[in-house]
């Protein structure tokens, strides 16, 4: 174990120190305490760096030779009776190099013990910690300035407060002055911190014009007083004034608002250090400076949507409460896009700001809005609009003229997309609160998203179907965790031979508490509450174990497709999930198949292409469900990597109409010319079935054929389909 006493005598223990301190790269002195005033005995050539003073200045002097004119004297006491008590301290003291530069000192001292007890020696480590300090000024002068615009707010005093601070806690004894552009663009002084403000208004200053307009974050103006400003000459004198450092102050966008100038004292060069202070100084200066211009603004952002620029809620609701007043009744629609959030998942707030934005520029642009109305953004995802009660006829053109702004893609974060809406539409009279009115418009918005329509009225039923979709999301986590959710299995069917081809697997609900809960309803819910990837996964689990059971046992074996929702299949951990689970089981790709819906494609059409293409590679194919029901291009489709389209079923149960039979029949020529597979869904009747036979579609499923069933019954359909 080391010895850790000192073994060196008071003799031998000043050389030893003297030796060590020359190692070091930074300021240290060695301090004699046996002396009343504390001298230096040794310092190391780090130290005479430091401070600018030879060995033999600074030896037999002390501390107070780097002392100056705003050295506070209180923390000069403090740093002596520290060294006196021999025990060891850290201060920070305002210290002066021997040509007059003023830094931050930040002095730790440490007595040194001889081996006979007793402190002889004490070394004390000095740094320049200036720029620390300076950012802690700045700091505190920031806080001191939002205290006051929070408080106090007028311009002047604001400016005045900077030039005291500056002066007050900057290292270099100076003084301050603000110039501010003025409307005609003239500079005028106003704000001096201990100069009259007189005398700054008398000294001739930088000019508007030429190099100084330039925007230059970094350039700092120099003015030499003693060669310019005769008038006021002799003012200059008394203070003692050499010359004038000016920083322009510029907005963000590069507009020039004024100058901050330090009036330097005696001779004084610019050192980097200044250029930076003034440099971090600026904007908080800037901020001041613009302070007056934002209070007159406070008003408009108390009404407007700062990120969109529309009216917000507070204006909406003045609106409202304005006609109230005046005893008129009328309609709220609120209207939110049903793609905000993926947009908002996918690009960023921005965008989704972006597409309310343009959604609202749309519906002022509509040319023969004959109402009278009031809009305002609602949250961040939907706007609001009241309209003077008309007949309900008008109402409804209304609102069709309000979905029809979607006919056209947006341009989001350069990319063209389709977006759906969901209005929900409530009354107001002078016999419901405003907040009554806009609840239930609130109300029958979530009316609309559960049942999948275009607009929903407020019902007095509503409050009971919110409630159902709260109880179907309390039930929905434990039937997740319980495996309570089941897979059926409906039969593709090929149209020529009437053999199965393929399943398509569906998700099912038998709830213990709810009973059977519909698709439509859960499904919905599970992708609002993040839940929709563990249906996703638990339904395909099912699906690849009944897979697996066959292929193990020599069976029958037919593709299953499984859907994948929209909000899985954009996911990062989608790949990952399909792929470790397809692996689990061992099945070969040509008995999976993956569907997707319209909508996700021509969403966000490159991700869907990457996640397709890295599917095709691995042999995967996937299918197109439910197309036609929303933006349908084919231009799309061309370059997409589906191997089927699925033909929705609300164009198959209209397929006897002719305009309707000759859109499906196009769709099948078209999908035949790009290589694709088609399929009709929903086939319920015989005359169906015959012509979509005599239009060329090879394949489809419906009721006509089978219904959805169980892996029971599936099974022993394709064990019967066997022994055949």
């Amino acid at each position: 174990m080391y010895n850790t006493k000192m073994p060196l005598t008071k003799d031998e223990l000043f050389p030893f120190l003297c030796n060590i301190s020359e190692q070091f790269h930074i300021g240290i002195g060695i301090i004699s305490l046996e002396k009343s005033d504390f001298p230096f005995v040794y310092i190391n050539q780090a130290f005479t760096a430091l401070t600018g003073y030879l060995q033999d200045e600074l030896i037999g002097k002390n501390f107070n030779s780097l002392t100056g004119i705003k050295t506070s004297m209180d923390h000069i006491g403090e740093l002596f009776c520290s060294i006196k008590k021999k025990s060891p301290f850290e201060k920070n003291i305002l210290h002066y190099q021997k040509d007059g530069s003023a830094f931050w000192n930040h002095v730790t001292c440490q007595p040194i013990k001889d081996r006979d007890g007793i402190a002889s020696y004490a070394l004390v480590h000095c740094k320049d910690i200036t720029e620390q300090m300076l950012s802690k000024m700045l700091s505190k002068l920031e806080h001191e300035v939002y205290i006051d615009l929070e408080e106090n707010g007028d311009f002047k005093n604001i400016l005045q407060l900077i030039t005291e601070k500056v002066e007050k806690y900057y290292i270099r004894d100076i003084f301050c002055g603000i110039h501010v552009v003025n409307q005609e663009q003239n500079l005028e002084a106003i704000a001096s911190g201990s100069l009259p403000l007189s005398l700054i208004k008398a000294m001739n200053h930088l000019e508007i014009g030429g190099s100084t307009t330039g925007y230059n974050e970094s350039v700092v103006y120099i003015n030499d007083l003693t060669i310019k400003n005769n008038k006021s000459s002799k003012l200059i004198k008394k203070y003692n004034l050499n010359s004038c450092w000016s920083k322009p102050i510029f907005t963000n966008e590069k507009v020039l608002l004024g100058y901050f100038s330090i009036y330097i004292k005696g001779e004084m060069q610019l050192r980097q250090a200044d250029i930076d202070f003034l440099k971090k100084l600026s904007p908080i200066v800037a901020l001041s400076m613009k302070y007056v211009k934002q209070k007159q603004e406070l008003k408009k952002l108390a009404f407007f949507d700062m990120s969109t620029g529309m009216p917000n809620y507070n204006s909406f609701y003045t609106s409202l409460v304005t006609w109230m007043d005046e005893k008129v009744t009328g309609s709220l629609l609120l209207i939110q896009p049903n793609e905000y959030s993926s947009i908002v998942d996918l690009y960023g707030r921005k965008f989704g700001d972006e597409l309310i934005g343009q959604m609202v520029d749309r519906f002022l642009s509509i040319k023969d809005l004959k109402e009278e109305f009031v809009y305002g953004r609602f949250s961040t995802s939907s706007f609001m609009i009241g309209v003077k009660q008309s007949h309900k006829d008008h109402l409804t053109q209304f609102i069709k003229q309000i979905l029809q702004i979607t006919a056209v893609p947006f341009t989001i974060a350069e990319r063209e997309i389709f977006i759906t809406l969901k209005i929900g539409v409530s009354h107001f009279n002078e016999f419901l609160t405003i907040d009554e009115s806009i609840r239930r418009a609130d109300t029958a918005l979530t009316k609309s998203r559960l049942q999948n329509t275009p607009f929903s009225y407020f019902e007095m039923g509503t409050d009971e179907m919110i409630q159902r979709e709260l109880n179907i999301l309390n039930q929905l986590q434990f039937g997740i965790k319980n495996k309570e959710l089941t897979v059926y299995l409906q039969p593709k069917i090929n149209l020529l031979t009437n053999e199965i081809e393929g399943f398509e697997a569906l998700a099912r609900w038998n709830s213990p508490v709810l009973g059977n809960v519909s698709p439509a309803e859960f499904i919905p819910i599970a992708e609002k509450s993040g839940k929709i990837n563990e249906i996703d996964n638990l339904i395909l689990r099912k699906v690849l174990i009944f897979q697996n059971h066959r292929q193990t046992n020599g069976l029958k074996m037919i593709p299953i497709a499984v859907n994948i929702s929209p909000v899985h299949f954009y996911s990062e951990s989608f790949i990952n999930d399909f792929l470790s689970l397809v692996a689990e089981y061992h099945i070969s790709p040509h008995y999976i198949k993956i569907e997707v819906t319209e909508s996700v494609e021509l969403f966000d059409f490159v991700k869907a292409k990457e996640i397709l293409l890295e599917l095709k590679k691995l042999g995967y194919e996937s299918s197109i469900d439910d197309f036609g029901v929303g933006f349908s291009s084919l231009s799309y489709l061309q370059q997409l990597p589906f191997s089927e389209i699925k033909i929705d079923r609300s164009f198959i149960n209209d397929i006897e109409n002719s305009d309707m039979h000759a859109v499906v029949q196009t769709i099948v020529q078209l999908a035949d010319k790009l290589r694709m597979h088609v399929v009709a869904e929903g086939i319920e009747t015989s005359e169906q079935y015959s012509i979509l036979q005599k239009i060329g579609c090879k394949s489809g499923q419906g009721f006509y054929f089978h219904k959805p069933m169980p892996l029971e019954e599936a099974q022993n359909l394709l064990d019967s389909i066997s022994e055949k």
